[in-house]
């Protein structure tokens, strides 16, 4: 099937999620800020909302799904688009909208996307339905544990629920949760790494893991997915405002799937899944308050 143009789309999409900017952060701050200061605020007028716009050039390197032994590679001009409200922000991570947002717990809608897999390109899969793209959307949960005096390391627990749909058919493929750990440290850049286990329905594992009898060979015998634990993952990201109107960031992610409740499938044929993505950017009109030294909230 012709996918370059879901590709171009989801890919700028993936860089932007991806890349380290955590939920709660958009570096809009200059230092002197007080901590106990809030967008909110009733005391001073709340800044005006300002847009940021640029174009870079994305990489991203990553398996045609978890378990898979075959990867491909993909190359695209990306927007860049920063904007700061009181609710809805874009940015480095993409877009996203608070529902709630205080400096101690904060809820937005995060998003994550699943490429397309054609079955003829992938030995695991000849002669099944193709994979289409998922969009996996819903609510994400934060917890700040811990933040330094110099306001340069955080902890902190976040916890998204995403519904996974199919974009080709708006069909809903079953949930995905994904709580994790991360530790995050900004010096002359952002750096951040995150820990955590993964779980899913049974549909959604059979959207991936699946092999319905009449799809069944010698080689590829009939499976039945199951709901349950779907791996473990630690991502390291980073990024770096070089001057006010270039901007990098790259991220590193390794899955283990040992002992996932699907790790017996006949479409596992090998039990990690190791991604990459780079993404350089240049600002056309750059704001001073997100190119100065950032600050968390």
């Amino acid at each position: 099937m012709s996918k370059i143009s879901t590709l171009l789309a989801l890919l700028s999409s993936v860089i932007f999620i991806t890349l380290p900017v955590s939920a709660e952060e958009t570096s809009t701050a200059p230092p002197a800020k007080p901590k106990s200061t809030d967008e909110t605020s009733t005391s001073t007028p709340p800044a005006k909302p300002k847009w940021e716009f640029g174009l870079g050039l994305g990489g991203l390197s990553l398996p045609h799904y978890r378990g898979s032994d075959q990867r491909d590679e993909y190359f695209a001009p990306l927007p860049y688009v920063r904007f700061r409200g009181n609710n809805l922000k874009v940015d480095r991570e993409g877009g996203r909208y608070y529902f709630h947002n205080n400096p101690a717990f904060k809820i937005d809608l995060s998003a994550a996307f699943s490429f397309p897999v054609d079955s003829e390109d992938n030995d695991a899969r000849q002669g099944m339905p193709d994979l289409d793209a998922l969009l996996e959307v819903g609510p994400k949960f934060q917890w700040f544990l811990y933040e330094s005096d110099d306001h340069r390391l955080r902890y902190r627990i976040g916890a998204p629920v995403r519904l996974a749909i199919n974009l080709s058919s708006l069909e809903e493929e079953g949930w995905f949760f994904a709580p994790y750990f991360q530790v995050r440290y900004f010096s002359t850049m952002e750096t951040a790494f995150s820990i955590g286990p993964m779980w899913g329905s049974e549909k959604y594992h059979d959207y991936f893991y699946q092999v319905d009898p009449q799809f069944a060979t010698a080689d590829r015998p009939a499976y039945n997915a199951q709901s349950g634990y779907s791996g473990f993952r630690f991502t390291l990201t980073n990024s770096h405002r070089l001057s006010k109107h270039y901007w990098w960031g790259g991220f590193l992610r390794y899955d283990t799937l040992s002992s996932a409740v699907f790790e017996d499938s006949p479409l596992v044929k090998q039990d990690d899944a190791f991604m990459m993505g780079l993404v350089i950017s240049y600002i056309f009109n750059p704001v001073k308050e997100y190119y100065q030294e950032p600050a968390f909230d």
